[in-house]
């Protein structure tokens, strides 16, 4: 109990003075901000993302399957280049009419600066150029009502965020999310490394097989493991029902008010975005970036 009182207090603006990053200001100002594209640009499309970029190219996936387009292709260049990016855009200009290049670096056409807050940045453009803007506005949307329970001047009673912070202080979390939203546990594990300078967990495809194995005898070593349950289908009620031996605690996240895979998707990214920065907080640590990405971005520029 004496460790207990002795952590920061999320309700006291004094704990906030740890973020010397602004990153809680710029998590406030998310909906929204982004970058908007000018004009049209001819379809069909394509997206190609890496770095930060690679979870909204999964994301749109579903709407524009091919990889390079004869019309535009997106490349959403969100990374370190080491090599990669050349390639891509001489592949991509061999194919395509425009090739639109997103992200940070001498080859960005369009800036997004680095953040772990990027993924949503990259979606809204493409989203916004492709002519999907009412999808945009539903992203926007579920994410402008997430955030007014979700800033600091909630208090913790009636913020999700810092109660589920609070939950998994000094623990690790397992992310279990519904197939409907492509690649949201791996998108979470990034963003709560990122900002919560925490370990997390995203289970391989055949999950239930993963859990039932490896999380069977991990448990009886007494790791402290927390399901984070996102999302309501078959796949994750047998999961679990699973989990519910197999780690110490399981939270079941209220679905977000919004309509679709990809809003739904944004929303909880959003809101565990919020988690891993009160839990940064928690820990004393400043929620931005280290200095050590900052080089790395230079070196490799």
């Amino acid at each position: 109990m004496e460790a207990m009182s002795a952590l920061p207090d999320l309700d006291n603006l004094e704990t906030y003075r740890a973020d010397k990053s602004r990153l809680g200001r710029a998590l406030e100002a998310l909906p929204g901000d982004f970058p908007r594209p000018e004009g049209a640009f001819p379809a069909p499309y394509g997206v190609i993302g890496f770095g930060e970029g690679w979870w909204a190219a999964e994301l749109l996936k579903g709407r524009f399957p091919d990889t390079l387009a004869p019309g535009t292709t997106f490349v959403l260049a969100g990374g370190y280049g080491l090599g990669r990016l050349t390639g891509l855009l001489s592949a991509a200009r061999e194919v395509s009419r425009r090739v639109v290049v997103l992200g940070f670096g001498p080859e960005a056409e369009v800036p997004v600066p680095s953040s772990p807050l990027a993924p949503y940045r990259y979606l809204r453009y493409v989203l916004e150029a492709t002519g999907e803007a009412e999808l945009g506005a539903a992203v926007d949307r579920a994410l402008s009502v997430e955030k007014e329970r979700l800033l600091p001047y909630q208090k913790s009673p009636e913020n999700p965020a810092k109660l589920l912070a609070w939950g998994l202080l000094e623990r690790v979390p397992l992310w279990v999310a519904a197939p409907r939203y492509p690649f949201l546990a791996q998108a979470l594990q990034q963003v709560f490394a990122r900002i919560g300078k925490s370990l997390s967990i995203a289970p391989p495809p055949g999950a239930l097989e993963f859990f039932i194995t490896a999380l069977e005898a991990r448990h009886e070593q007494g790791d402290p493991l927390v399901g984070v349950v996102l999302g309501e289908d078959e796949e994750t009620a047998l999961a679990r029902e699973v989990l519910a031996t197999r780690v110490d605690h399981l939270e079941e996240l209220d679905p977000p008010e919004a309509q679709g895979p990809i809003p739904e998707a944004l929303a909880y990214w959003y809101r565990l975005a919020w988690t891993a920065y009160y839990l940064a907080l928690l820990y004393r640590k400043d929620p931005g970036d280290h200095e050590v990405l900052a080089r790395l971005r230079e070196a490799a520029e």
